[in-house]
């Protein structure tokens, strides 16, 4: 099926899926213990990188530096995911803890070390800036049941965030005009935040943040790209949700 939905950018998500493989760079790592810690749903693994390559082609861009793009989203990604598996409760030397800490740290490495080589420096300010502000969060942060609106505070703050900034970002090194980023912006948020409520169980809630996106989707050039991602945004409407907290709200 993913095939299908990211078909026109496969061989370049292949390549994302490659550059973020890590398991021989930690050749002595318990292997088990990365795996678990790396383990993601299809969908989840190639959905980021996927929107930064089909907003690039809205407007014909071929650019390796898309590829690039696409890959410094997915290490900030994996570098927030990662983090995230961290067990506050465990203060001590467990080995699980100590691997998520130093591969959180690997990926958000490699996500700068990227960006400078490339040439593409004025993207590391906005992705380092939303690794900064879910750190944050995430550090003071108190033990608390999961209400609707925490729930929506975690998917702004953890998906719809970078979302947002990699459709700009896309749009920006595929040339799309001032108001044309704004939109693609705003496609951002909107997928974000309909894709990660729909994850997490907020299903109508989610389902109008992505009749939203088809909207800011529709004032966006038409073509291929342009069907595709709205295949996307129909795949998830119809989607039955992988529900991480049933929130009645």
């Amino acid at each position: 099926m993913l095939a299908k939905l990211f078909g026109m950018v496969w061989s370049e998500l292949d390549e994302v899926r490659r550059a973020s493989e890590m398991i021989h760079h930690f050749p002595n790592a318990d292997k088990h213990k990365v795996h678990s810690l790396l383990e993601l749903p299809p969908l989840e693994t190639h959905f980021r990188p996927a929107v930064v390559l089909l907003v690039g082609r809205l407007f014909n861009c071929f650019q390796e530096r898309m590829v690039v793009l696409a890959a410094m989203v997915q290490f900030v990604f994996l570098g927030m995911r990662v983090h995230g598996q961290v067990d506050e409760g465990e203060l001590g030397p467990d080995e699980r803890n100590r691997l998520a800490v130093l591969i959180g740290d690997y990926y958000y490495c490699r996500f700068f070390a990227l960006g400078a080589s490339a040439g593409m420096t004025g993207f590391l300010r906005p992705l380092t800036e939303i690794v900064y502000r879910y750190t944050e969060k995430t550090v003071s942060r108190a033990p608390a049941a999961a209400t609707p609106e925490t729930v929506r505070e975690s998917v702004r703050r953890e998906t719809a965030a970078l979302i947002a900034e990699a459709c700009r970002m896309a749009g920006e090194v595929a040339g799309a005009q001032d108001d044309e980023r704004e939109i693609l912006y705003q496609l951002g948020v909107d997928l974000g935040m309909g894709y990660g409520l729909m994850e997490r169980g907020m299903r109508s809630e989610g389902w109008r943040y992505l009749q939203a996106a088809r909207g800011q989707l529709a004032e966006l050039p038409a073509g291929t790209a342009r069907n595709a991602l709205d295949g996307l945004i129909a795949y998830l409407l119809n989607w039955p949700g992988q529900s991480v907290v049933e929130v009645q709200g």
